[in-house]
């Protein structure tokens, strides 16, 4: 059995870290709190490092099923581009193509 990484306890101990409790809004720690799919995970990311200018290593990014499947319906309903999606979610066209065919959405 893979085991979760517990997220809440990683985000919080890293504002606690980088001394960023002045940026933390009530509505994002309850976000932290309330963690239910690598998206929320990427949207806590965004919003936690939006002023930051360090370099991201997008390399170590993974997406589970059920995460891929929200990002792939998000573009559906919005009726936006594979490079528009790839922008939002700094992933590149060519993966979300890939999505596409393999969950044939």
């Amino acid at each position: 059995m893979r085991m979760k990484p517990n997220y809440t306890k990683i985000y919080l101990d890293l504002i606690k870290f980088r001394k960023k409790d002045d940026v933390i809004s009530d509505s994002l720690l309850e976000k932290i709190n309330n963690i239910k799919i690598v998206k929320d995970v990427l949207e806590i990311e965004r919003e936690l490092f939006k002023n930051d200018n360090s370099a991201y290593n997008q390399k170590l990014r993974c997406y589970d099923e059920k995460t891929v499947k929200s990002i792939l319906e998000h573009q559906r309903l919005n009726k936006i581009t594979n490079t528009e999606l790839g922008q939002k979610y700094k992933v590149s066209r060519n993966t979300i193509a890939k999505w596409r065919k393999i969950y044939s959405i």
